[in-house]
Order: C-alpha cells, then structure tokens, then sequence
C-alpha cells in the first residue's frame, strides 16, 4: 500500500471519527434539551403560522436520523384561528419526523430541512367566502439575498390522506397517499423539484356537481418539475406515470401569479382500452360513452385548461385515434373501424363549459356494418344534455346484407345493389319527439325481394329514394310482380320526424301507372297484413332489430294514397281497359275514392270500402254502370254472389247501379249470402236464357211458346237484396212470348214468396201498339193466371195457383 493513500485513509478516519463524535454531541444535546428544543421548534413554527400547532411530545429519532439529526413528534395537530367555524384541522399526524439542521441547534434557532408525516390527514380548506384554513401560514420577509430564511427541502408523506375543499369554485380534490417523497432544490430563479408519488384518487372534481375523474384510480409517478419566481409558473414537461395498469404520460403548466391562475394539463395514451380511458373521465362524461366500446387499445389524448382561483369548468378537450379496430354500440358491431374523433365541452367559445355547450365529433369513418361497407367523412353529436346526431355517410353494397340488418321479417331481399349518399341530423334519442332532417339520395338497382307482410314477390326493382330535410320523395320507381309491372312516384311529407313519434300521421302520396296489372298476384292485401310484435319492449334488442321493428310498425300504420293510371286490368273473369282510380290503404282496409274503368263495351265508376279490422273483411261498394254488355258484366263479378239469375241467363246492354254491403275471405271470394243492398238495372234489347223459373212457367201452362229464349226490350227495376233475399218490387216484364206481373222475396235458402199474374194473351198480337198503356190494357185482357213461387223440395222452386194478384196488378 503506497504511503499517500495510506495517509489519504488516516485523514478520512480522523474525519470520520470527528463527524461520529459531532453526531454524539449534538444527540446527547438533543436528549438532554429535548424539552427547551420542542418549545423551541414549536414556537418557531407557530411565529409563522395564523392559528395554533400543538406537537404532544418529541423524542430523539438518533437512528433514524444518522448521520443527521431528526426528532419523532407525537400527536402534532395544526389548526387556523377559523377552524371554531369550519372544523377541518389543517393537519392531524400521528407521527412527524423531523430533519435538523445540526449545526443550527447549537445557535437555539433550529432549521427544519425534512419533514416526514406518517399516518395523517391534511385539508385544505376554502369556504364559501373565498375564506382558507392555509391563510394560517404568515409570508416570510426575504433575506437580503433574496430567498426566504427557511427553507424545506424534502417532505415525505405515508398512509395519509390529503383533502382540497374548496366551497367557493365547488371543487373537490381527495386522495388517500401510500408514499409521497418531494424533494426541492433552491435556486435564484425558484426552485427545481423531484416527487415520487403513489396515491388512490378518492375524488378529483373540478365541480362537484359533474362528479370525480380518475375516480378510485390508483396513480403511480415519478415526476420532475420546475418553479419560476419571477412568473409563478409550476411546469412539469410530459413524463409517464401509470394509471391503473396503464402507462400513461402527463404534464402541465400552472400560474400561481396574483393576478393569473390559468392552469394546463397534457394526458396522452398511446395504447389504452377505450373502457379503461372512459373510466378516467367524470361520469358527467363517461356516462355518454356507456353504449360503446372498442375492442383493441385506442390512442387517446386528453387536455384540461382552466383557472386555480377562479371557479367554473375547465376547458376539457379529448381526442382519439382508432384503427382497424371493432366498435360496438347498442348491441351492433361495426367491424374493420377506423376514425378519428373529439370530444369539447366549449362548442361556442365564451358560453359556460357544461353539456348543452359540449360536443362528440368523428371524422373520416371507414368500417362494416352487417358485413355493409361504409363511409363517413364526419359525424356529430352537440349538446350532450339534449343530444342532436349530425352526420354524413356513404355506402354501397349488396342488397341482401340487409337481410342480417333488417332480420328478413319486412323485406327480404334476393338481389340488387344500394347506393346511398345522406346527410343525417336527428335528436340522438330516437324516443325525443325533436325534429329529424335527411338531406341526399339512396339509389336501388336490380332488386328482387319478398315483402313477407304480404309475401308479394317483386323484381327488377329500380328506384331513387330523395331525402329532402322532412320529406322523402320515392322517384323513378320501375318494379315487377308477376305478370304485372309497375311505374312510380311517391311523397311521404314529414317523414323523418312522423316515422318515429307517429307513424300513423304518415300518408304515402302514390303516383302509378302500368301497361297491365294482375289484380289476382295482390290477393295478399285483401287479407289481414302480417306483421311482429313492434310494440314489444326493445331495450335488449340491436339498432338492427329496432330499425326493422319501426320499419314494421310504419308500414302497418301508416296510410297510402294510390293514384292509378293503368292500360289493363285483369281480376279473375273481370278485365277492364282504361283505369282510373284514387284508392287509399290504411291500417283500417282499403278505401276506393274514384274508379272508372272500360269493361264489357262500357263504363264503370265505382266507390267504396273495404274493412278488413274483422275476422273477414267486410266491404260497402257503390256502382255506377253504363252501357255495359250484361252477359260479361254479370260473368265478371261472378253473378254478384248468387246464383238465381248469372251470365249464363242474360244477354242485353246494362244501365243501373249497386249501393251493396257484404264480406269477403281473404282470397277475395264472397262469402255466400252475405250480400245487404239494392241494385238497380234497366237492361235494354235484353234476354232471358234458359232461366229455370220461366222454363217451369212455360212448360206449366204454355207448352207452345218457346220460354228458353225469352226476349225483351226494357227490362227495369230496383232489387234490394238481404242476405239470401232477394225483395222484387213490382215488376213488369215484356216479352216475346209473355208478359208477367210480379212481385215478392225470392230467396236462396228457403222463404221464396213470389206472386205472379201472367195473362194467357200472346204478346205477338200487340207488336204494332206502340202506346204503352194501351199494350198493357190489351194484354190484361182475357184470360190471367195467377201463380205463387213457394219453396219447393231440395231447394227448387214450385208454382202453385194463387189467391192474389201482384200488387198495382189487380
């Protein structure tokens, strides 16, 4: 060993053994005046202090302090001169150690350096005159080098809770700290400082009423910062810290200047779970986002800027960066997700930070929905109390992707393509009655579906969908069914708001024309419309299932106004030219307003109703009948229900009309005898064929004359017709081969009652009397027999003499 470091290692020992024998000095010192050292730590602190602080005993901490000086202090309570009104002590510890500047014991003015509180509370407290419990420590003069004349250096908190009330700004600051060392290095422009935190955030509320961030989170940190005399400004440069389990980083500038208290605080995280950064927000916020979640981490960042003296809310500013990622909202996935987005609460600059004023945006949305493709270059949503979704999106794909969306229960489509182009604004609750706004267009190409409420097959479908703010105008509309095709306009005025609060209110004005419809192919809407049970509870169903509950319920409700313009109609045996017609189909049944058509050489013009709210449906139909061959009219309407007199029994032209009552299956047959009215007719240069009442006449008493083909001029009356009765007023029936008077009830079960008078004269003899009264006095003349139709066996009609003639026949 050389001789210099051999002196090197005597000097350090004698300096060592020097120090240790210091160190006995002053601890020995410290014991033995231990109580003159309280008193006089004690009235040091409370020169400086507003209030009281009360230390119950000091001991000596010789081995905790080596190779310094510290003392334990039990019990240490410190109190403002207001606490009588307030009660919150500004510190109660059960344990203080403290640090001493040992040489400053030997001058009996001690200077604390280090301060460790173990198993303690501090609150800080302003009240709501602006008045604080901290106003208890008096500022010190500066010395002449500019600082202060004492300084702590190090404070070391463990298992205490730290409290900052502040009724005035109605904020909120608590947490529960495991371990907390702060470290200050003084300097002539501040200070530089070190923390090492770790703490569970009880409550961090910069207004009660919007409730805590990072409630209940447990914060882990390590931070540097820096103070500036001169401007009062704290800065902490962006450092990471854990939050939870996640790595997080955060920093911030806060002004501590009289006249500026303006505070900013920076979090960023690269990669954090979107449920875990909602958590960190107050549930003001945080509650907004329930519905949604992210499947993989998201890059977050958020910032708060405000005031430290002053109240009201910081500006909060949160912003974020998915990508390829699957998001999930109302029960619906949107897969392959990508956008960016923001949330403020200042959407008006100088108006109160609080929900009306707050906002969510997103931005250059790309994903798949229901395995749809789409697009939005932004999205939405302002005043989060009442919130109002804004959006544009774009989107084109496959028809039948809907099917999944829709659940196949409206329509269910086959082929086809979709392209949509909409600007969307709507209240965000599809409850709230708020007005709704589409502004774009939705193009269908190639259709084939299936409307199962009527399970009516459609194809080639083609159409423009053109929102315009409330109302929705259906365009260029080309659809087959069948041997049917169709050409369209639609309106549906107010439609984005009605579809919704009331979709009863709807009324879907149609434009039709076709070369040909096949009545027989919409058989379906005569019956009742199937549909589920949209006013079942929807809270756990998805936007999908919803959107195809209240499609369901529109076209259940809602009530459609059909202008008709067709070339040819075909229904059964009927067919007619030339249609015209406002039909309206509603909730009720369908409501024909005006129809005339060409059929059978002539016109037709018919309204009426038909209520299909009953187990069949029922219908009341007027009639107006011109010029129409009677032979085809009565095959078309298949003989109107009954079977006493058909198409097979007349020939003539047609005038009169119907006002009837009755029912119908679903198929669109009659129900027998369920017929109730009247029908009038006047039938010219008519026939009466092969009709079994007159056969049995004429084989009865006139076996010479041909009944088989009975020909007339005019043959007119009014029936009224009830059920299986048919009431015949007096009626006059001139014939080539008869003349008859009759009247009674002619029916199709049993109580048929009709009186005859029938005079034996041949009519043939009369032919050149064209004087009406003179012809039927003549054919009165002679020989009359009057019969009586009466129920006969299995249903057939018997003849018997009677006792009395027609009435206005005697």
């Amino acid at each position: 060993m050389s001789r210099w470091l051999k002196l090197t290692l005597k000097i350090g020992g004698i300096f060592l053994s020097l120090a240790f024998i210091l160190w006995i000095v002053f601890a020995a010192y410290i014991y033995f005046h231990k109580k003159e050292l309280l008193q006089t730590i004690t009235t040091q602190l409370n020169d400086n202090l507003n209030g009281k602080l009360t230390i119950e005993s000091m001991e000596p901490a010789l081995i905790r302090g080596f190779p310094g000086i510290s003392v334990s202090l039990k019990n240490v309570l410190l109190r403002d001169s207001s606490w009588v009104q307030h009660k919150h002590d500004l510190l109660r510890a059960k344990n203080v150690y403290i640090a001493i500047n040992a040489f400053s014991i030997l001058t009996s003015s001690p200077t604390i350096k280090d301060i460790h509180i173990n198993k303690g509370a501090i609150y800080l407290f302003t009240d709501s005159n602006g008045v604080r419990n901290t106003d208890i420590f008096k500022k010190s003069p500066p010395d002449k080098k500019g600082g202060n004349n004492k300084k702590i250096n190090r404070v070391y908190l463990r298992d205490v809770s730290l409290t900052i009330d502040d009724k005035l700004k109605n904020k909120l600051f608590k947490f529960s700290i495991d371990n907390f060392l702060g470290s200050i290095h003084y300097n002539s422009s501040g200070w530089k400082g070190h923390i090492s935190l770790k703490t569970q955030v009880q409550y961090f509320a910069f207004n009660i009423s919007r409730g805590s961030f990072l409630k209940n989170k447990v914060l882990d940190m390590v931070l540097d910062m820096v103070y500036y005399d001169k401007s009062h400004l704290l800065s902490i440069p962006l450092q990471d810290i854990r939050i939870g389990k996640d790595e997080l980083e955060i920093g911030g500038k806060f002004k501590f200047a009289p006249n500026a208290s303006d505070f900013e605080m920076e979090i960023k995280a690269p990669s954090i779970a979107f449920k875990d950064a909602a958590s960190l927000l107050s549930p003001h916020i945080s509650s907004k986002l329930k519905s949604y979640d992210i499947k993989a981490p998201i890059d977050v960042q958020a910032s708060l800027r405000g005031k430290l003296k002053r109240g009201g809310e910081p500006l909060i500013h949160v912003s974020w960066n998915v990508k390829n990622n699957t998001l999930t909202t109302s029960g619906e996935t949107i897969t392959n997700c990508s956008f960016t987005g923001s949330l403020s609460n200042e959407l008006i600059k100088g108006k109160a930070r609080n929900d009306p004023n707050s906002f969510i945006s997103f931005y250059n949305i790309k994903g798949k929905y229901y395995d749809i493709p789409f697009n939005a270059d932004s999205v939405r949503i302002i005043d989060l109390e009442n919130p109002v979704f804004t959006g544009k999106f774009k989107a084109y794909f496959p028809l039948n992707k809907l099917n999944n969306v829709l659940s196949g229960r409206t329509f269910f489509f086959n082929a086809g393509t979709a392209e949509l182009d909409l600007v969307y604004k709507a209240p965000f609750n599809q409850n709230d009655a708020g007005l709704r706004y589409i502004y774009g267009t939705v193009h269908v190409h190639d259709a084939a579906a299936t409307y199962k409420p009527r399970n009516l097959t459609l194809k080639d479908m083609h159409l423009v969908m053109n929102f315009r703010g409330n109302d929705l105008f259906l365009q260029n509309i080309r659809v087959k069914s069948g041997e049917t095709s169709l050409a369209m306009e639609g309106t549906l005025r107010n439609f984005s708001n009605l579809y919704y609060i009331d979709p009863r209110k709807i009324l879907i004005d149609w434009q039709i024309k076709s070369p040909q419809v096949n009545l027989n192919e919409f058989m379906s809407f005569l019956g009742k419309r199937k549909s589920g049970n949209y006013n079942a509870p929807v809270e756990n169903r998805s936007v999908g299932r919803r959107m195809s509950r209240q499609l369901d319920r529109m076209l259940d409700q809602a009530s459609m106004k059909m202008n008709l313009n067709v070339n040819r109609l075909i229904y059964k045996k009927f067919v007619a030219t030339q249609i015209k017609a406002g039909i309206t189909l509603n909730k009720a049944g369908i409501v024909i307003n005006n129809l005339s058509l060409r059929q059978g050489g002539g016109s037709l013009n018919v309204t009426g109703n038909i209520d299909q709210s009953g187990a069949v449906n029922r219908f009341n139909v007027d009639t107006r009948i011109n010029n129409v061959n009677v032979e085809k009219l009565f095959y078309a309407f298949e003989n109107f229900g009954q079977d006493a007199i058909t198409d097979q029994n007349l020939q003539g032209i047609f005038f009169g009309g119907t006002s009837v009552s009755g029912s119908m299956n679903d198929n669109g047959e009659i129900v027998p005898r369920s017929f109730r009215g009247s029908v009038n007719f006047d039938i010219r240069n008519g026939a009466l064929v092969n009709f079994e009442p007159m056969t049995k006449v004429g084989a009865f008493a006139f076996p010479n004359r041909d009944f088989s083909n009975i020909r007339f001029s005019n043959l007119k009356n009014t029936l009224n017709i009830q059920g299986n009765k048919i009431i015949i007023p007096p009626m006059e029936i001139r014939s080539n081969v008869l003349n008859v008077y009759l009247e009674g009830i002619y029916s199709f079960s049993t109580g048929t009652n009709i009186a005859i008078k029938i005079p034996l004269r041949n009519p043939e003899k009369d032919e050149l009397i064209f004087n009406n009264n003179l012809k039927k006095a003549r054919a009165l003349k002679g020989i009359v027999i009057n019969l009586r139709a009466l129920d006969g066996e299995n249903g057939k009609v018997k003849f018997k003499l009677g006792k009395k003639a027609p009435q206005g026949y005697e």
